[in-house]
């Protein structure tokens, strides 16, 4: 998204507004979709420079960009699946599919599809598609995690990016995922879990089904149940939080992300990051994970 773009209107304020109002009123079920509404694309991916990646990012060192970091993060979840070449993979809430354009590229599975539940995410995926004349390969639909009608054994690898933490249930994520991998089939997932009551308590987003709000021996435990084997958790928090939040801050007064982002975003995301205290406390106590699981043969 160019910087020369037009700067949001006003309107979008009082359209935001009253999302967030709807969103604070929607049942668990809907909560994910409708957060991902609450503002444009453009504020949605104001921090990036030249992506519009939807995550923290693995950050690997102190010249990184927001969309290196994010680049990398989804490298290392497919390094994380094995992806091969002639792979058919699902990515269940992939975004904006950034991801899944480059595991195209550098990994050549024969498809991808992905699921998503925000119509506008998949819209401007199917749209990037057709643009580069991969529709045929990536394949972008809306649609549930936990409502998947895919045969069993369509898949060779199952992947989510920092989604699965709000599907409602995960469990059944898991469920279905195990369901639809052949076997030998992987699933792997970067992921938040808490790591104390501390962070329990303190939900940094109303779209995390409190379900789904458990550590990261309980996560494995729950792959094991859904029917998975050689369960793995890797914290990689180290690479997530911290750089994130010093790349946030200093991008706040940049005119790029000025002309970008809302008032109402911006205004969030500078009371968000103004209390440090709040912000180390609150990240010291989530982990950031890569998860790897497979489906017995």
């Amino acid at each position: 998204m160019p910087s020369t773009q037009q700067p949001p209107s006003p309107w979008q304020d009082i359209l935001s507004l009253g999302r967030s109002i709807r969103l604070a009123l929607s049942p668990p079920e809907v909560r994910a979709k409708r957060a991902y509404e609450i503002f444009p694309p453009s504020t949605w991916t104001a921090l990036n420079e030249h992506s519009t990646y939807l995550n923290f990012g693995y950050w690997r060192s102190e010249s990184d960009t927001i969309d290196d970091a994010c680049q990398a993060l989804a490298e290392k979840l497919a390094d994380a699946a094995g992806f091969q070449e002639g792979d058919r993979i699902l990515d269940a809430g992939f975004g904006y599919g950034d991801q899944d354009f480059m595991w195209l590229e550098r990994h050549n599975p024969e498809m991808i599809v992905g699921l998503n539940v925000t119509p506008t995410h998949v819209k401007i995926a199917q749209t990037k598609a057709r643009e580069h004349g991969l529709e045929d390969r990536l394949i972008f639909k809306e649609g549930s995690a936990t409502a998947m009608s895919f045969e069993s054994g369509s898949f060779d690898r199952v992947v989510a990016l920092e989604s699965a933490l709000h599907f409602l249930p995960r469990d059944e994520f898991f469920r279905q995922a195990h369901h639809i991998l052949r076997p030998g089939g992987v699933i792997a997932t970067a992921d938040i879990v808490p790591l104390t009551d501390y962070a329990r308590k303190d939900l940094f987003s109303t779209t995390i089904p409190p379900g789904n709000w458990y550590d990261g021996d309980e996560y494995l435990t729950r792959l094991r149940a859904a029917g998975f084997i050689n369960t793995q958790l890797t914290s990689i928090r180290t690479h997530v939080y911290e750089p994130w939040c010093r790349w946030a801050e200093q991008k706040l007064d940049s005119p790029d992300f000025q002309q970008r982002a809302t008032w109402g975003y911006r205004r969030w995301l500078r009371r968000e990051l103004a209390d440090d205290d709040l912000m180390r406390k609150r990240y010291a106590n989530m982990d950031y994970v890569i998860v790897t699981a497979e489906k017995p043969t």
